[in-house]
């Protein structure tokens, strides 16, 4: 809930420079102060708000002064630092025209009142009009006096049905600007002319359906010469004009396009004209958490915290079945058993829909949440569907299946000659120890279990922050080492990192994390020196072993198919088509070596990939988490695996053979 002030106090904060966000006492108006930097946003014909006095008295209806209003202009700008939005209808009093104008009485060809206004109403609408003006020019003195300049953006929008001939997306009214300001204008329409959309065409220009004469304009820049004020109207494509219904695909993408434009087009202004170092470009957005965001943010970790799909879709009874297997003579199927659900999945999934993530004003955080919203309900789908034929074709449907290409380089790798490294063999409780020798090396507090029913060495868990380790089993020095910077270096350390940042949403994970972290994972082997090629063909066998059994393969014809054509032991050959069939089918086992191979397109950028390990995220949403970062929201990570600080590795030229051909 915003606070409400008064326009003196509004006035006083801003000539104190404080960081503040209010709506006005007469409820006119919103400004938003995140921080202070040489631009403003404005929208002031956003609102549809009238006094309860005056409804009686209008003679339109509210969907007739919606139809002149410009709703969702206060949306567009949601992403920056400072803006002021008109809460109240532009027929109450309309604040792009000057004061002796600005009441209608017949506009557009309508009348607009029904029964006569008094003094008394007149003067109340005069007021706000000035109360408005006087918070604006305050406000675009003291960034001028601070930085020696300002740049304000206009957004309006515009019915276009009624306009014959061709009506561009984006209209920008030059005739009230100065000449000086010309190269800041074309380089504004260039950066518009950049926003994507499958479903509108993007044209630009210049004084084509509206000139620019507005009094917003006008009024600014008649007292402040260093400020330029860019009147830009965006055409009603992303809504219908005469029944108001709304596109939200289209404001998604004009939203996310005004916001690169603006931070591009502030940026140059700024770099030529103002008194203001931005090391990078979203430095000029927003340093505050939408408070909308912290809501869902905590609303969804709450109700995810506990979803842990590895603890539910590996097998309990994985041991007992595997000797089952092997009295059968490889005939009779594993009959795997799971551990109940702790959640009621359609309950969940109903909470998940029902957070208001269309609320969140930021554009950024948006499009992340909703992403993290749509992940999780497949995920929760994944785990309602365990043991039955429909949980292969979700899994389909949230992991994929391996391409053409990620087969053929999984083929590739296994076509290549192992060669035989001698490693001193340690049991489980010598590799323990070593790993937990990793773990305090970094300072973390997690914790090593020894379990039994797990398909493979070790597996790591986030929301208990365990790695768990199979009992038993024997690894050979540069495997444990390999395990150590992979499960510790990687899964751990972004564990970790998760927890120290203050969006919980790092600890849950981005989605389809899994590509991602375990592409790290891998790479981390790599540079540390311990990935093999024997590792590589292991990586390269879950591929193949997908792609068999979405061919309808079921489990017996996958484990004979690996151990024939690929001289597979049994062992090896059990637990890696366990990996691939528990719970019904689970097809993420061919990310490993696609993740890696992804991954390597940036791994000699450490900047980036240090950008990644801030908590359980994804490479697709790199952009984002550079921005935040850039913006504070984010913290850079406090923890860098070890493997991507070391400089001189010793090199396997075959091994980096086949690296350099992935």
């Amino acid at each position: 809930m915003l606070k409400r002030l008064s326009v003196d106090e509004i006035v006083s904060n801003i000539k104190k420079k404080r960081r503040f966000s209010c709506i006005s006492n007469d409820s006119s108006f919103t400004l938003i102060i995140d921080d202070y930097v040489p631009y403003i946003c404005a929208a002031i014909h956003n609102g549809g708000n009238l006094r309860p006095e005056l409804k009686d008295k209008i003679n339109l209806t509210r969907n007739e002064r919606w139809y002149e209003e410009d709703p969702l202009t206060g949306d567009f700008i949601s992403p920056f630092p400072i803006r002021i939005i008109a809460n109240d209808s532009r027929y109450e009093y309309d604040l792009n025209r000057p004061l002796n104008e600005c009441i209608y009485t017949k506009v557009w060809g309508k009348k607009v009142w029904s029964k006569k206004l008094s003094k008394v109403d007149k003067d109340l609408s005069l007021k706000k009009h000035q109360n408005f003006y006087m918070v604006v020019l305050t406000l675009v003195f003291e960034l001028e006096k601070r930085f020696n300049a300002c740049l304000v953006y206009d957004i309006h929008s515009y019915n276009y049905k009624r306009i014959t001939g061709k009506a561009p997306l984006f209209n920008i009214g030059t005739e009230n600007i100065e000449k000086k300001f010309n190269k800041y204008v074309n380089h504004w329409k260039i950066e518009l002319s950049k926003i994507q959309s499958e479903y509108i065409d993007v044209e630009v220009e210049e004084k084509d359906v509206f000139m620019g004469r507005g009094n917003f304009l006008k009024t600014i820049t008649k007292s402040r010469k260093k400020t330029l004020v860019l009147a830009t109207e965006i055409k009603k494509v992303y809504c219908d004009e005469l029944s108001g219904d709304v596109f939200p695909e289209v404001v998604a993408d004009i939203k996310e396009g005004l916001k690169n434009a603006v931070v591009n087009n502030a940026n140059y202004f700024i770099e030529k004209r103002a008194k203001y170092v931005a090391k990078k470009k979203h430095e000029i957005l927003s340093s505050t958490i939408d408070a909308t965001a912290l809501k869902i943010d905590t609303e969804i970790f709450k109700l995810l915290k506990k979803l842990d799909v590895l603890e539910f879709i590996n097998p309990r009874n994985l041991e007992k079945e595997k000797k089952q297997f092997t009295t059968s003579k490889y005939r009779k199927n594993p009959q795997f058993e799971y551990c109940p659900l702790n959640i009621d999945g359609p309950l969940l999934k109903r909470k998940l829909y029902d957070l208001p993530v269309d609320d969140i004003a930021d554009v950024a955080l948006q499009n992340l949440y909703r992403g993290v919203i749509d992940s999780y309900i497949d995920e929760i789908d994944l785990l309602s569907f365990r043991g039955s034929e429909k949980f292969m074709y979700t899994s389909l449907r949230y992991y994929g299946a391996p391409s053409d290409e990620d087969k053929r380089m999984a083929n590739f790798l296994l076509r290549c000659p192992e060669y035989q490294e001698e490693n001193e063999i340690l049991r489980t409780c010598n590799a323990i120890d070593e790993i937990q020798e990793e773990i305090d090396s970094y300072g973390f507090t997690g914790k090593i279990e020894q379990v039994i029913n797990i398909p493979s060495h070790a597996v790591f868990s986030p929301s208990k922050r365990t790695l768990k380790v199979k009992s038993g089993i024997c690894f050979n020095t540069k495997h444990l080492k390999a395990l150590r910077h992979h499960e510790i270096g990687i899964h751990m350390l972004t564990t970790e990192n998760a927890l120290l940042q203050p969006l919980k949403v790092l600890q849950l994970g981005f989605p389809l994390n899994t590509h991602t972290q375990e592409g790290l994972a891998i790479l981390s082997e790599y540079k540390s020196g311990n990935l093999t090629i024997s590792r590589l063909k292991e990586l390269a066998l879950r591929v193949i072993a997908v792609d068999h059994q979405i061919k309808n393969n079921d489990f017996k014809e996958t484990f004979v198919f690996l151990v024939d054509e690929y001289n597979l032991e049994f062992d090896k050959a059990f637990y890696l088509t366990t990996r691939v069939y528990r719970s019904g089918g689970m097809t993420k086992d061919y990310l490993y070596l696609k993740g890696f191979k992804d991954i390597l397109k940036i791994a000699g950028d450490r900047e980036k990939l240090n950008l990644l390990l801030v908590g359980k995220t994804s490479i697709g949403y790199l952009d984002t988490i550079n921005e935040l970062i850039v913006r504070k929201i984010l913290n850079v990570p406090k923890y860098i695996s070890k493997s991507f600080l070391l400089k001189n590795t010793k090199k396997d030229k075959i091994l980096d053979y086949l690296i350099g051909a992935l």
